[in-house]
């Protein structure tokens, strides 16, 4: 799928956002494959306190691992989504445990109604 470096996202496929971010491009899709409602898990979007960057730990040699200044970045990309989220009728809920993405309501993952 073409991807472009262009704020908020795409709502006419075949062309998905980058946001500079695996995450940002999954909404995206998940937009364009129909969801109306998408449900945020993992998004911790900065450094964990025990240092942590990745769920898994940090890439060996310190390749690509992100660094506060790209945190930072990512978080302001998210919120240049919320127009076209709400053009598109699409909620987002951010449940993930930990986060610092504060751009979208946050429900813990037992609250959130399933229908």
């Amino acid at each position: 799928m073409p991807s472009v470096d262009e704020p908020g996202i795409s709502l006419n496929p075949p062309v998905i956002h980058r946001g500079a971010n695996g995450g940002y491009q999954a909404i995206n899709l998940a937009v364009l494959f129909g969801a109306k409602r998408i449900i945020l898990l993992g998004y911790d979007m900065g450094v964990a306190d025990d240092g942590r960057r990745h769920w898994f730990g940090d890439h060996p040699t310190g390749l690509n691992n992100p660094q506060d200044h790209d945190f930072a970045r990512w978080r302001a990309n998210f919120e240049t989504m919320l127009p076209d989220l709400d053009r598109a009728g699409v909620q987002v809920i951010n449940a993930s445990r930990h986060t610092r993405l504060e751009c979208f309501p946050r429900m813990g993952l037992e609250n959130i109604p399933w229908m």
